[in-house]
């Protein structure tokens, strides 16, 4: 129970400075906030900005990237699908892969909306906003483990060796790249979050792996805006009232971390990224000042979270079927 509320209060602290400083980008608090607490547990300020540095790092590469070719878009994406194949052949194991995909999405959001003629102006607020929510993160959980010490050792993660292939890398290039490419040619800045699905299925070992996990990342995100909806309802527009949002929202997130304590080996993926998959569109599109329920931006997430999974799943069907014929 002590490690529950240690990590529901960091998620909760993040998750209220979100909604307080109306931030352009507030929603890498909440995201920051959630890796954090599920995987950092030192006390120390400079460790946890350690932690962080990777992603911080790829959104400057990317956002450099972006301006020094501002007019090359084609540039841009050779350099990001070069990129792509680079990290693709270096994680040879399940705590590289894991690591590897936050820096990606910010590679791919960056570059999303740089060539977006709409949203290339947020550029500087972006890049601002990512590296203040890295730092501030960085204090909260500071704060919390020196107010909360973990006491029990951290679980240790099996290291799993996942030697790539030639057909790994292709799928890489094909899944992510494609994406990529259909997003910046078409504008589709809002779909950007749908290529995070198809990063962590292009990395999965095999194809029965990769139609696993799109079933499971169905259930998880889908049902994560399933539930943003039913809270948007419930609210009503009182999410105004910051007090109503803070036990509202500890209690949902205790009760979703309580089920990934007690769940089964095989169930516990599901919850932990349904909590990802829920505080995300709560943040967005919940977590607002007003009356808006935001149902209409919630529905065109889950929509297109569902065809971008259909889409792996697909993929991930022909491909086992033609690999079960040679």
């Amino acid at each position: 129970m002590r490690e529950l509320f240690r990590k529901t209060l960091i998620i909760i602290i993040c998750l209220m400075l979100s909604k307080m400083l109306h931030l352009n980008v507030s929603v890498y608090l909440v995201l920051f906030g959630v890796v954090v607490a599920n995987t950092q547990y030192s006390r120390h300020t400079w460790v946890l900005l350690f932690s962080m540095l990777p992603p911080v790092s790829a959104a400057v590469g990317a956002v450099l990237i972006n301006q020094i070719f501002a007019s090359h878009p084609f540039i841009i994406w050779t350099i990001c699908v070069v990129y792509f194949d680079y990290t693709r052949r270096q994680c040879t194991t399940n705590i590289q892969i894991r690591r590897a995909t936050l820096p990606l999405f910010m590679i791919i959001f960056i570059s999303t909306y740089s060539s977006s003629i709409d949203r290339v102006e947020m550029i500087p607020y972006i890049i601002r906003d990512v590296i203040f929510s890295a730092l501030l993160v960085a204090l909260v959980a500071s704060m919390v483990n020196h107010l909360i010490p973990v006491r029990a050792t951290p679980q240790q993660i099996k290291v799993i060796r996942l030697p790539v292939t030639g057909s790994d890398r292709l799928k890489m290039l094909l899944l992510v790249g494609g994406g990529l490419a259909f997003i910046m040619i078409n504008e589709v800045t809002s779909a950007v979050f749908c290529l995070v699905p198809l990063i962590t299925s292009a990395m999965q070992p095999t194809h029965d792996f990769m139609k696993s996990h799109s079933k499971s990342k169905m259930l998880s995100q889908i049902g994560g805006c399933s539930l943003a909806v039913v809270m948007s309802i419930v609210y009503s527009g009182t999410e105004i009232n910051l007090f109503t949002y803070l036990i509202v929202s500890f209690i949902l997130v205790y009760t979703i971390l309580y089920w990934i304590a007690h769940s089964t080996v095989d169930s516990r993926a599901i919850h932990t990224d349904a909590l990802m998959g829920f505080l995300i569109p709560y943040q967005l599109y919940v977590a607002k000042y007003g009356n808006d329920f935001g149902l209409t931006s919630i529905a065109l997430r889950a929509t297109e979270l569902m065809i971008a999974l259909l889409i792996i799943y697909a993929c991930a069907y022909w491909l086992d079927r033609f690999s079960s014929n040679e």
